[in-house]
């Protein structure tokens, strides 16, 4: 393995971002420094902690025990002790939550530290990159980019122009106004010698800001292999159809238009589950739930894995998404998926196994559930196809691609 001390590249994100599949990538090739974050289990307290239940107020413990993984060794995570004092500070005097509410910039200083202190190139999360990438000369480092979000110039466009159609929605509005004043990741993509996208439609909205096309690589997520799924009776049989939407319920996911579509198309013999923690309260109040739908929103694992394995179609009509994780997850369980064009369903669309619908345009998706149902009483999902349709988007091919992309773009010349 290479000398991480000589070509070593420092990644930072908080939380557990990506399931730490960027850090892991650079750690199995020998080329991580060190990833940066705010809170990491120490490897030596893993196993204490692996097999207990938390109780009644211990969720600061659920969580630090969720913030590992077995390929990521705890000596190579530098947790920001500024970061750190400070949540410590906020934990015991919660105003000061209203003045210190960003971990971004914290982070940012860390990784360029160690940076310097290795002399390592940087590999950093959009947001936490700004501070460490604008306080050098742009010679003195190699720099790269996870861009895990469309760019919010091309998103602002997309967004606003579907809120002149629901001027009820006035909250998502403002809080576009507020993100597109923000010039932070502007300048993190002016820096960076790389980029690294996780579909086709983030990449165009950073090519449209002017950002040069031959420093995107566009690496898909992947997904841990499943087990087959188990065949279940057909719709014919059951006589229902049934859709599921897992997500926020926010105006950037589409809940309004699956709502406003799912009550044009009048579907007689299918059902629509939404699993939504939050809902917008603007839509909740402007759009009611149609017959036939039923709002979930405190859901454990298991009753989530029983309700994609009881779907036949997932449905999530976003209008601007970076990825879009639970299309994988959906298809990974055999469930036929209807999604938009901006999103990272198209870079692992198969035939057969999704249905693609421009994003913002609720007639088309009310024809395409119409359609969809036709399929499903006609001809059937065929759940294993599905499934298996998506097997080569694995998280050892997403480490692969990116650990190839970061030799290619910022080691080079390096000793």
């Amino acid at each position: 393995p290479v000398d991480p001390w000589l070509m070593g590249i420092i990644t930072a994100a908080s939380g557990r971002r990506d399931s730490y599949q960027v850090p892991v990538a650079l750690a199995e090739a020998g080329l991580l420094a060190a990833h940066v974050t705010d809170q990491y289990l120490p490897d030596h307290l893993q196993p204490l902690l692996a097999h207990w239940k938390p109780g009644p107020g211990s969720s600061w413990l659920g969580r630090l025990r969720r913030r590992h993984h077995p390929q990521l060794p705890s000596r190579l995570v530098h947790c920001s002790r500024r970061l750190v004092l400070t949540q410590l500070a906020q934990r015991v005097w919660p105003a000061l939550s209203q003045r210190w509410s960003d971990d971004q910039d914290p982070i940012s200083w860390s990784a360029l530290r160690l940076a310097q202190r290795k002399d390592a190139s940087l590999l950093l999360h959009m947001g936490y990159a700004h501070y460490a990438f604008m306080a050098e000369p742009r010679q003195r480092r190699s720099r790269g980019l996870v861009q895990y979000h469309p760019h919010i110039a091309e998103s602002a466009r997309i967004l606003l122009a579907d809120l002149e159609r629901y001027p009820a929605l006035s909250d998502a509005r403002e809080q576009l106004r507020i993100d597109a004043q923000d010039p932070t990741n502007a300048e993190e993509l002016e820096r960076a010698d790389l980029v690294v996208c996780n579909s086709q439609f983030t990449a165009r909205t950073c090519a449209l800001l002017g950002v040069n096309p031959e420093l995107l690589r566009v690496i898909p997520f992947g997904i841990q292999p499943l087990p087959t799924p188990a065949s279940k009776p057909s719709t014919r049989e059951l006589g229902c159809c049934r859709f599921l939407f897992v997500g926020s319920g926010l105006h950037r996911k589409g809940l309004h238009h699956l709502l406003e579509a799912w009550r044009n198309a009048q579907l007689q013999h299918s059902k629509l589950t939404l699993v939504c923690r939050f809902v917008d309260p603007q839509i909740r109040s402007n759009f009611s739930l149609p017959e036939g739908v039923e709002l979930q929103s405190a859901m454990s694992q298991q009753q989530l894995e029983e309700l994609y394995s009881a779907a036949d179609v997932f449905v999530l009509p976003s209008l601007v998404e970076g990825f879009g994780y639970v299309y994988l997850e959906a298809l990974a369980r055999g469930c036929f998926c209807i999604g938009t064009e901006n999103t990272g369903l198209p870079d692992i669309a198969a035939a057969g196994a999704t249905r693609l619908v421009q994003a913002a345009d609720p007639a088309q998706l009310t024809q395409t559930l119409q359609d969809v149902e036709e399929q499903a009483f006609s001809q059937g999902f065929d759940r294993q196809a599905i499934a298996a349709s998506i097997r080569p988007w694995t998280w050892s091919r997403f480490r692969r691609d990116l650990v190839g992309a970061t030799q290619q773009y910022l080691l080079r010349g390096e000793p």
